[in-house]
């Protein structure tokens, strides 16, 4: 007999093709959507920035690297202490080493200009900034930093208020540039047995390890698994309005007149909202795997997911129409699809991952059917065992049991008046 009534329900649903439709036809739609609207937002994807710097030396840096060498052999010191000239070349090495580096190239434009075109660079608002470097620049450096002086010279900035994205990153790199010779010259100090070179190549001695990272999930993943979980909960108000429809055209009283358990009735109303759900998420996953070449690590676990999550469907199915016979009106089923499901939504994550800008937010996501799923296959995409996994399993299936619990609370009593 539940059989029978389990068959009814499905064809009730193959009949309405507009119910059908938007069970199975509109998951997809939004997922396109969202996916390629969104992706930018999902993938950290940044847009393209191009920042055009003008580089003006006053002195020939060479010349002043010699200068400072004769001045330490004045003072006694040989230049043997020196053997490498080259890392003497201070600007040299912040314009070719950094602001032209293979990490910058990309994003950075550096154009030498003389004197004669300051004025004019200046006020050109296509350059974030102009950097100057001033006469004798380089052999004040090296001598400050030999003979321990305080007297440090300092670069002549002309930054561009109007481009502030750029002004903030050319000030930034001058800022580690200099970190890094007063590091530099710490460590020389210090007698430390590394260079700052070493250290930001990681050459030191001992065990690097590394933290066990996720494989990141596109935005064609995210809105599928987004939009499938939460689309399944209007599986229970679907199926819970053709329930309270069953009551208004008597069909329930028949039933009970036949003599068949009303049990039998909610029954096959759970298992109807299993059913379903399980195969509307089949065929969108189906689908995200056919377009967006969307694979699972493991089929058996993405299996017990869905199932875990039809059942907390059909779980809520039973418990809406429940309801709906205890308090004689299909109000709560309209709430619960119009607001209830919204709210799931928001907080499961399936529009976008507020989990990330709240850990309270995601706790309580985590314990809706669709925000617990959302996070079981999320993590499942990126490779998490299935120990990490089985918590929101078991959410889903406490959800599924404390719905069945509450609707038997509210199934009408036999004789009252429904």
């Amino acid at each position: 007999m539940i059989v029978q009534l389990i068959k009814k329900q499905l064809l009730l649903l193959l009949r309405n093709r507009i119910q059908l439709l938007m069970l199975l036809v509109l998951p997809i739609i939004l997922i396109v959507i969202l996916s390629t609207a969104l992706s930018g937002f999902m993938q950290g994807d940044n847009p393209q920035l191009t920042i055009k710097i003008a580089w003006l030396e006053q002195q020939d840096e060479t010349s002043q690297v010699d200068t400072f060498l004769e001045n330490m052999n004045e003072l006694g010191v040989s230049s043997d202490v020196f053997p490498d000239k080259d890392a003497l070349h201070m600007t040299t090495i912040l314009r070719e080493d950094v602001f032209l580096s293979e990490e910058l190239s990309s994003m950075i434009e550096l154009h030498q200009i003389d004197e004669s075109e300051k004025e004019k660079i200046i006020e050109d608002a296509n350059y974030a900034a102009v950097i100057e470097v001033p006469e004798d620049f380089t052999l004040d450096l090296l001598q400050a930093m030999a003979l321990e002086d305080n007297s440090v010279p300092k670069l002549e900035l002309y930054l561009n208020q109007e481009q502030q994205i750029g002004t903030e990153v050319v000030e930034s790199i001058i800022h580690n540039f200099n970190e890094m010779i007063v590091m530099n010259q710490f460590m020389e100090e210090s007698d430390l047995p590394i260079t700052v070179e070493e250290l930001n190549n990681h050459d030191v001695p001992g065990e690097l390890k590394h933290m066990e990272q996720r494989i990141p999930i596109s935005s064609q993943a995210y809105y599928t698994i987004g939009m499938a979980v939460m689309n399944a909960l209007y599986v229970a108000s679907t199926l819970g309005f053709f329930a309270y429809r069953e009551k208004e055209i008597h069909v329930f009283d028949r039933l009970i007149v036949a003599d068949m358990s009303r049990w039998k009735f909610f029954l096959s109303v759970l298992i109807s909202g299993a059913i379903v759900s399980f195969v509307q998420l089949l065929f969108i996953f189906g689908f995200s795997w056919l377009v967006f070449k969307i694979a699972w690590p493991s089929m058996m676990v993405f299996l017990t997911i869905t199932l875990s999550l039809a059942l907390a469907v059909g779980g809520t199915t039973v418990l809406l129409t429940a309801i709906s016979y205890r308090i004689n009106t299909e109000e709560i089923i309209g709430f619960f699809s119009g607001i209830i499901v919204s709210i799931f939504a928001f907080l499961g994550g399936s529009f976008f991952p507020i989990g990330e800008l709240s850990p309270l937010i995601q706790q309580i996501g985590n314990l809706t059917p669709n925000g617990a799923s959302l996070s079981a296959y999320i993590q499942l995409l990126q490779g998490a065992p299935f120990k990490e996994i089985a918590s929101y399993i078991v959410v889903l299936l406490c959800f599924t049991v404390v719905s069945i619990l509450l609707a038997v609370i509210s199934y009408p009593k036999r004789g009252s008046k429904i």
